[in-house]
């Protein structure tokens, strides 16, 4: 059975209603703001120990859980922000490769998927799956990936990686399969639909690790004290691009250190 299938028929059914000022400060030197965007880059969880995983297959969301309009609504952002991304795009007629699921139980939503698709789960690491299975926050995500060659080749298990001196490649490129959000809409109640549309828009389009707290002024703290956020920050949007833009058979520091210099250059 597919992860949409499951989806759809442990999905609760919806009921719920979803003067100027001048600011003068002094500048911020080049050292402080690469320490900021590091620091950003790390709160969000994007390339920690692997490299990062983004979408080499075109990506087609589907909302459940609520009704045509809002699915609809959902579906429009997160395509919207992949094209913004320089994502790959499918066809409207296509089969799901990004779920959004909206419940009135997320932490039981995501515990009956466990048991009908447990292979799901496999590569969250414990802290994460935690955060998953027993967490209580409005939004909580999950992925599944492959590797592949850099000319989009399968993996064996037997593959060694090969390096190239002159351009430091890895040969692999680590791509997402699935991603699935769901949203608790006990917990996100009184939060405006758009918003919360950004949100899973974001996580959907990379491998997003979750290292609580998020980074200030993103999309990503709408629940930790950015509640009247509706779109994705500059430095989300610049993240995002950076993550379709950089080389994807790289070692993960190398990936971090060019999303850090992007994210810096934005705020500059």
């Amino acid at each position: 059975m597919s992860l949409l299938a499951v989806i759809a028929l442990l999905v609760a059914a919806p009921g719920e209603d979803v003067d100027a000022i001048v600011v003068t400060g002094t500048p911020v030197t080049r050292e402080e703001a690469k320490k900021r965007a590091a620091e950003y880059v790390r709160r969000a969880g994007i390339v920690q120990l692997k490299p990062l995983a983004r979408w080499i297959d075109p990506v087609c969301p589907r909302t459940v859980g609520v009704d045509e309009a809002i699915a609809a609504i959902v579906n429009a952002r997160v395509r919207t922000v992949a094209e913004a991304a320089g994502a790959p795009i499918a066809p409207a007629d296509c089969r799901a490769n990004i779920v959004v699921a909206f419940s009135s139980d997320g932490r039981s939503l995501a515990r009956a998927v466990l048991r009908k698709a447990p292979d799901q789960f496999v590569e969250l690491a414990p802290v994460a799956r935690d955060r998953v299975l027993d967490g209580t926050g409005a939004i909580r995500w999950w992925y599944t990936t492959r590797d592949e060659s850099r000319d989009g080749m399968p993996i064996s298990d037997f593959y060694v990686k090969l390096y190239n001196s002159s351009i430091v490649s890895t040969q692999v490129v680590r791509a997402l399969q699935s991603a699935t959000i769901v949203i608790d809409v006990e917990q996100a109640d009184g939060t405006p639909l758009d918003a919360v549309a950004s949100y899973a828009a974001m996580v959907a389009l990379a491998e997003f690790r979750s290292n609580p707290p998020p980074p200030k002024e993103s999309i990503l703290a709408l629940f930790d004290g950015e509640t009247r956020r509706r779109e994705l920050s500059s430095h989300d949007a610049a993240l995002l691009r950076g993550i379709y833009s950089i080389p994807p058979d790289r070692e993960a520091w190398q990936q971090r250190r060019q999303l850090v210099s992007t994210i810096r250059k934005d705020g500059e």
